[in-house]
């Protein structure tokens, strides 16, 4: 069906330009007090010729219109993409046992706004592991601040450096 519009399409552009070609009549355009006459060849070319600029014209209006949407998607992309790099500089730096650079790193994201829990934890178990106290629990109560509800995680984390505090002691 594709391949038969396309081919009725080739012929009526043919006999179109066959007419227009094998034709001396003209055109008349009548404004009053104004008369223009023309070719229908010229006619043709600038009926064509405004009839691109015209598609041309809606086509960079639709784009302008789209325009913010696609830079606040351009944006959004960006700003998951260097979280996403955040989050691993945050962990590799917990796992590899370089406390204090996962605690530098945890401490930027939030400074950045970034609103997943798994940066006041980590600053938290960094801070436990450096043994700062204050500042883990600094953390631990941002996290419950930022974060309504008993998250698993949050608790978890908690109970953990709470326990490893009270066998420290002991």
């Amino acid at each position: 069906m594709k391949y038969l519009i396309t081919l009725l399409v080739i012929f009526a552009a043919a006999v179109a330009l066959g007419t227009v070609l094998q034709n001396t009549a003209y055109v008349l355009l009548v404004y009053p007090p104004y008369r223009i006459e023309m070719s229908l060849k010229l006619f043709a070319v600038l009926l064509l010729l405004i009839l691109v600029l015209g598609h041309w014209l809606m086509q960079v209006l639709s784009d302008t219109s789209r325009l913010p949407a696609m830079v606040k998607k351009i944006r959004l992309e960006r700003a998951q993409n260097n979280s996403r790099k955040l989050l691993d500089v945050t962990l590799r730096a917990y796992f590899e046992g370089r406390y204090q650079d996962a605690e530098k790193a945890a401490v930027r994201a939030i400074r950045h706004g970034e609103s997943s829990i798994l940066y006041p934890i980590i600053a938290a178990r960094a801070a436990h592991e450096l043994g700062a106290p204050e500042r883990r629990d600094a953390y631990m109560a941002q996290a419950g601040q930022k974060f309504q509800g008993d998250s698993t995680m949050r608790l978890l984390a908690d109970a953990r450096s709470r326990f490893g505090q009270q066998n420290e002691i002991r």
